[in-house]
């Protein structure tokens, strides 16, 4: 099987680009575990054959670091967590915000899988791609046609979170709400004074009729 991430080895040198690593805890993985350093690169441009390597590779990684806690043999004082791992491969909200969403679901779309994977046996572009670009939004709009339910589910989930929104946006008007309810407050102060004047008045009007 050839590695779905070939495409982002440098060609001609024959040497390989040393793993990029966010942060201390992201090279004790790279290096406890042996990741490929191909797949710690965030090159501009998304290859979703190298992707879908990423999103895999996280998944092991998960099941990997999981056993040793199980095993109590993680040779470190700090286990990593989800996100830590995450960021091995790529950012956090690039994780959630598209491998998360759309790989789970690539195995409604005939042949994508094996695409993804690069198998040898895998079925061309052009057959599974339809004539589209190979690109999220491409694929987003092959789940809407393959997946149906699985787009609606994704479609509540972001009108849920717009609420959510929403509820947000409220609460920090009736906050700004409230200020100006404090601001207002001050006003009896000035009836009050203006209360004083008017009891000097009197006491004066009382005087003079005296």
């Amino acid at each position: 099987m050839a590695a779905p991430s070939d495409s982002a080895e440098p060609s001609g040198s024959g040497t390989q680009r040393p793993p990029f690593f966010k942060g201390e805890i992201q090279k004790v993985i790279v290096e406890t575990l042996d990741i490929p350093h191909h797949l710690t690169y965030r090159d501009k441009g998304t290859d979703l054959r190298v992707a879908y390597a990423k999103f895999l590779e996280i998944d092991k990684v998960v099941a990997k670091i999981s056993t040793f806690e199980k095993k109590a043999t993680w040779p470190y004082h700090k286990k990593p967590n989800h996100d830590e791992i995450i960021e091995v491969f790529m950012s956090r909200s690039g994780y959630h915000n598209r491998p998360k969403v759309f790989f789970p679901r690539v195995h409604h779309i005939p042949g994508m899988k094996d695409w993804l994977m690069n198998e040898k046996d895998a079925p061309d572009t052009a057959a599974v791609w339809g004539g589209k670009t190979p690109a999220y939004t491409s694929l987003d709009e092959l789940l809407d046609i393959h997946d149906p339910e699985g787009s609606k589910k994704k479609q509540k989930k972001g009108k849920k979170g717009k609420r959510e929104q929403q509820i947000d946006s409220a609460s920090s008007d009736e906050v700004v709400k409230g200020k100006g309810k404090g601001k207002a407050k001050a006003k009896p102060k000035a009836a009050k004074r203006g209360s004083s004047k008017k009891k000097a008045g009197s006491s004066k009007s009382r005087q003079d009729d005296d």
